[in-house]
């Protein structure tokens, strides 16, 4: 290191600690754009679904088959809702990387001789002939390094801890919340694919014997529980029961399908699908009433 580059308080152990406090800046710069893309990932969520509510119904079905703008609208729908998964995967990129980015930051404001070494034999920094080693003592550098009486690599331990314990506090935290998310929508796809098994069991089994057969005929267990849901099948009914809160769907919630047969010379199955009207119990599940119809 050059006698200049020392007076401007370029010491190693400056070197060292301005290149982790890079390293620190990256990573919140991932860590935001991580967050940014949550938010915009949430909305398109949101976006897709009722779009592709909207086409699922008559009219919607009906504008799609007529109407250029709105066969291009759904197809950009059903692309974004392929799309959707790697976005996901995006998020937990980003998430790892500014912990990653982070905590290299944090090791290197705690432990800058170290990390300089670190730098020296990835060979992304060199040292210049005849520098290798410092002096005994206190250098320049050091000295700069003072705040008062007190020396700031012991101020910058405590700190630097309670920053990377903060950040991994906020990591765990997204993590488990994303899981509990991605746990809550495969729950509620468990549970129409529940319903949407009944009636393709009631349909094959009315299209044999021209009346409709309960659990036992139709080969399927009469009642069954998970961790949010409570499913039962009597003589001519399926219901699922919701057991918690699911994202503002309050615990107690009934989604159900009945089956009948109508016609007196001719018989055919009609089958009624139920599901609960608050708002966001409908946002959970807003094609349920078009299970099993022929699109």
């Amino acid at each position: 290191m050059s006698d200049e580059q020392k007076n401007t308080g370029l010491a190693p152990v400056r070197t060292a600690r301005l290149i982790a406090s890079l390293f620190a800046l990256v990573g919140m710069v991932f860590l935001l754009l991580e967050r940014v893309l949550a938010a915009v990932l949430e909305m398109a969520r949101g976006a897709v679904t009722l779009g592709l509510a909207r086409y699922n119904n008559f009219t919607g079905r009906f504008a799609a088959q007529n109407f250029s703008e709105d066969k291009e609208l759904l197809g950009l729908l059903k692309e974004a809702e392929g799309l959707l998964p790697m976005a996901d995967v995006a998020l937990v990129v980003l998430l790892v990387i500014s912990v990653l980015l982070i905590l290299v930051a944090a090791a290197g404001l705690a432990f800058p001789r170290q990390m300089l070494h670190i730098l020296v034999a990835l060979k992304l920094l060199k040292w210049q002939k005849g520098k290798e080693v410092e002096p005994e003592g206190e250098s320049i550098g050091e000295a700069l390094e003072k705040l008062g009486n007190v020396p700031l690599k012991k101020i910058a331990l405590p700190l630097v801890c309670t920053v990377a314990v903060v950040v991994a506090v906020f990591a765990v935290r997204s993590c488990n919340e994303t899981a509990q998310e991605n746990e809550l929508v495969a729950s509620v796809r468990d549970m129409q694919e529940q319903s949407l098994a009944y009636i393709n069991a009631q349909k094959d089994f009315f299209a044999k014997n021209a009346y409709v057969g309960n659990a036992k005929a139709l080969l399927l267990g009469d009642s069954a529980s998970t961790d949010y849901f409570d499913y039962k099948i009597t003589s001519t009914r399926f219901t699922a029961v919701s057991k918690v809160d699911i994202s503002g769907c309050p615990a107690g919630s009934k989604w159900s399908v009945s089956a009948s047969a109508k016609g007196v010379f001719t018989k055919e199955l009609a089958l009624y699908r139920s599901a609960p009207k608050d708002t966001n119990c409908v946002k959970l599940t807003p094609d349920y009433k078009n299970l099993g119809r022929a699109r």
